[in-house]
């Protein structure tokens, strides 16, 4: 394309030169022509509009006309020409590159979402880049939405907040959405949007003022970073660690496993509150170093006898070489294999599945490849638990169980438990996830299931 500007500009230049020969030419041949006698003869003579001569020419004239249209009409068809075929060109071009990149980003699964094509979300896409995580830009700046596009990057012009640039950057099938945008008040807004389209989306949030962040949280940002305090590259690196796709070996990219300690996340799912010591009794952490209740707040370092709330989160800080294993989470006191029986075989086979996931828990220890196994347990885990749900709510359904509703609504939370659980798992206390199997356990099949075990009665699957 440079190329052809190159000609493009020569040829006019060329033409140009013509005309002013012409114009000078006619001056001089032709008695008593002005300039603008020259030029507008040389114009309709290189045109070829053949208005007729301006005044009666002389021989001489005419063999000056005949060598304008010799050395002038080519050159100014040339130009016409070449002018057109650049338009044309440059808008099908332009036309085809976007619609290549909307079937790209049509195939596009478990990619990034960058919100902002500034300074941080060009850093951010390079480093996301580098590491090879697929990503779109979203910019509602026509100069940056074609600075990313000359750049290759899959790219929608628009406006983030809008839900119908979200979708079509795919955010049903987005992992991890980034809100770089220069605004605070605007990223809490795609925030809001992006988590209304997908729940199990990751959300990390550019942020400018502390006293909004509280506000962040509470629209779902699972996140709020400062460029102040990182940049960039940094922030690529920490949506690299949630897609699993950090270095292990390279320590100074980290952000957790610090000189054989770590930092490790504890949810509480139970029913009522529970103190900092018998928390760190369960996890054996070394201390509780913050406390996050549900409206965001932070207590850090909390006393012995404080107590954190259901739902509420906390902050553990683990040594990794002396963190027990998970033995002391293991089956109810008394528990017999029978107690999973529900009567129906295709269930007590689906519920024998839960007891395996629950046995490679207690294997785990706190070490990196332990990290990796519960990775691998908790997307299992998530398979599970919508298969087997689907199919308990397909008999229940079909045999018109009274409870119904209520016990749909047992399902749906722990699907949102486990779901959480699984955007946390870089920093999940395992042991959070043996609480929740065995709670399962005791709470849901040997009570609820076979509460609606006495409905179904005979059925068989």
């Amino acid at each position: 394309m440079r190329k052809e500007n190159t000609l493009l500009i020569k040829l006019v230049s060329l033409f140009v030169l013509i005309m002013a020969a012409g114009t000078v030419g006619y001056t001089l041949i032709e008695k008593g022509w002005s300039l603008f006698d020259g030029f507008y003869m040389t114009l309709i003579t290189l045109t070829t509009i053949g208005f007729g001569e301006v005044h009666d020419l002389t021989p001489a004239g005419r063999l000056f006309t005949i060598l304008i249209i010799v050395t002038g009409m080519g050159v100014a068809a040339t130009v016409m020409g070449q002018f057109a075929r650049i338009l044309i060109e440059e808008n099908l071009s332009a036309n085809w590159r976007k619609h290549r990149m909307a079937k790209q980003i049509s195939r596009m699964k478990h990619h990034v979402i960058v919100c902002g094509f500034g300074r941080i979300g060009k850093a951010i896409t390079r480093e996301l880049l580098g590491m090879g995580i697929p990503c779109v830009v979203i910019d509602k700046d026509e100069d940056r939405s074609d600075h990313s596009r000359d750049e290759n990057l899959p790219t929608v012009h628009g406006n983030a907040t809008n839900d119908e640039t979200l979708i079509t950057a795919g955010i049903d099938r987005a992992a991890i959405l980034v809100a770089a945008l220069s605004n605070d008040s605007d990223n809490l807004f795609v925030a809001l949007a992006a988590r209304d389209l997908n729940r199990n989306l990751r959300v990390i949030a550019r942020g400018e003022d502390r006293s909004i962040e509280t506000r962040m949280l509470r629209a779902g940002v699972d996140r709020v970073v400062y460029p102040s305090q990182l940049g960039g590259n940094q922030i690529a690196r920490l949506v690299g660690q949630e897609l699993g796709q950090d270095n292990e070996s390279d320590m100074s990219r980290r952000l957790t496993d610090v000189l054989g300690y770590d930092l490790q996340v504890y949810r509480n799912f139970r029913d009522k509150a529970v103190t900092v010591s018998e928390i760190i009794a369960a996890t054996g952490a070394l201390e509780v170093a913050a406390h996050i209740d549900k409206d965001g707040r932070r207590f850090n370092r909390p006393d012995a006898d404080h107590s954190i709330g259901p739902e509420e989160t906390a902050v553990l800080l683990v040594e990794m070489a002396s963190a027990p294993r998970l033995e002391s989470c293991g089956l109810p006191q008394g528990f017999e294999m029978d107690d999973l029986s529900v009567g129906i075989p295709a269930l007590d086979e689906e519920h024998l599945g839960l007891l395996e996931l629950i046995q490679k828990v207690q294997d785990l220890d706190n070490t990196r490849a332990s990290r990796k196994q519960l990775k691998s347990i908790l997307t299992d885990l998530m398979d599970y638990v919508n298969r087997h749900f689907h199919h308990e709510e397909q008999l229940m359904a079909a045999t018109d169980y009274p409870d119904m509703e209520a016990h749909v609504r047992k399902h749906r939370i722990l699907t949102e438990q486990v779901s959480q659980m699984v955007m946390e798992a870089d920093h999940l206390a395992p042991v959070n996830l043996a609480e929740i199997l065995n709670s399962w356990l005791v709470d849901h099949i040997m009570d609820e299931d076979h509460a609606y075990m006495e409905h179904l009665g005979g059925v068989k699957v």
